[in-house]
């Protein structure tokens, strides 16, 4: 089984990177033979949808996929052929990153269908997930409604491929050094105990959710649903 692991930071080994890694750990207990292929958005260069709606022209030569050509046209196709997804997104300005959500834009739209109520035409069904990080508290969190201003992709991903697992990782450190950045708002101590503390708690966490993860994916492909240590 292929699952694709999305890391929308520009940072490759850092929090959400961590998590990501955490979550695969996860599924490799419950599928030791499974394949991840990670793609971290901010290497390729790429603009979200353009509104020309090749998708959705009936009978046209790009119905049903993104109709731009660009270094992710390739890398969307293979993921709706895979077995599985997490996204993982550090909140910049209370949302998700622009280079994630484009990327996202690009994969999902194609697949939406403009009838009564939205349907999908994805190649097929598999499991969801968004893991978030973020330097806020949980209860900052709440205050700013992350839930809701999060949503709006989740919302699309479970129309188009499934309902998301959704999690989330609090007051995260975001300088190995704050002695050498203007960060006065935060406490270094308390970032630190946080990173010493809390986040590997959280990898673990996100370990539990990528057990899920599998064997949601194992009930949808019967393939391997009769041996789960198979792929």
């Amino acid at each position: 089984m292929v699952f694709y692991v999305l890391n929308g930071s520009p940072r490759k080994n850092h929090n959400t990177a961590k998590i990501l890694n955490s979550a695969m750990e996860g599924i490799r207990s419950i599928l030791p033979d499974a394949e991840f292929k990670w793609i971290h958005v901010y290497d390729y260069s790429y603009s979200g949808c353009v509104s020309c709606y090749g998708c959705k022209r009936i009978g046209g030569k790009y119905y049903g996929r993104c109709a731009k050509r660009d270094s992710i046209s390739g890398i969307l196709a293979d993921i709706s052929r895979g077995d599985g997804l997490l996204i993982g997104s550090p909140v910049f300005f209370h949302d998700i990153p622009g280079q994630l959500r484009a990327f996202l834009e690009r994969l999902l739209y194609p697949y939406l269908v403009y009838g009564q109520e939205y349907t999908s035409i994805a190649p097929k069904r598999f499991p969801v997930a968004f893991f978030y990080t973020m330097n806020a508290t949980e209860e900052k969190m709440k205050q700013m409604n992350y839930p809701v201003k999060l949503s709006a992709m989740e919302e699309y991903a479970g129309i188009v491929f499934s309902e998301p697992e959704i999690f989330y990782c609090f007051d995260t450190c975001q300088f190995d050094n704050y002695q050498l950045y203007k960060a006065d708002r935060f406490s270094e101590k308390e970032k630190s105990y946080i990173k010493k503390e809390q986040f590997p708690k959280d990898c673990l966490r996100a370990a539990a959710l990528g057990e899920k993860i599998a064997r949601k994916a194992i009930c949808q492909n019967p393939i391997v649903s009769g041996n789960p240590g198979r792929t």
